[in-house]
C-alpha cells in the first residue's frame, strides 16, 4: 500500500504544472467572459493571473530541472516526467497570453 500511495503523490507532482496550466486558461476566460459582460477591462486581472502562473509554472521547472540534474544515474523516469511537463505548462501559459496582448478584448 506505501508504494501506490508513493506513486500517487510522484504523479500528482508530475502533473501539477499541466494543472496550474489548465487553472490558467479556464480562469483567462472564464474572467474575461464576466468582465465583459459587466462592461469592465479585464486586462489588469490576467496580468495578474498571468504573472503568478507563469511564476508557479517557472517555480515548477526549477525545482524539477534541480532534481534532475542531482538524480543518481540512471535517471529515474518520473524526473523526466516532471521536468518535460513543467516545460511544457510554462510555453502552454505564454502561448494562451498571446491572444491577451494581440486581441482587443471586449469588441461588441
Amino acid at each position: 500500500m506505501r508504494n501506490q500511495d508513493r506513486l500517487l503523490s510522484q504523479m500528482t507532482l508530475a502533473v501539477a504544472p499541466l494543472l496550474v496550466w489548465a487553472a490558467h486558461f479556464f480562469f483567462c476566460y472564464a474572467w474575461t467572459a464576466v468582465a465583459c459582460q459587466r462592461g469592465s477591462d479585464p486586462a489588469v486581472v490576467l496580468a495578474v493571473a498571468s504573472v503568478l502562473a507563469l511564476g508557479a509554472a517557472l517555480a515548477l521547472l526549477a525545482r524539477a530541472l534541480r532534481l534532475l540534474c542531482r538524480a543518481a544515474q540512471p535517471v529515474r523516469l518520473i524526473f523526466w516526467v516532471r521536468f518535460a511537463s513543467a516545460a511544457l505548462a510554462l510555453a502552454a501559459i505564454a502561448w494562451t497570453c498571446v491572444p491577451m496582448l494581440m486581441l482587443a478584448m471586449c469588441v461588441n
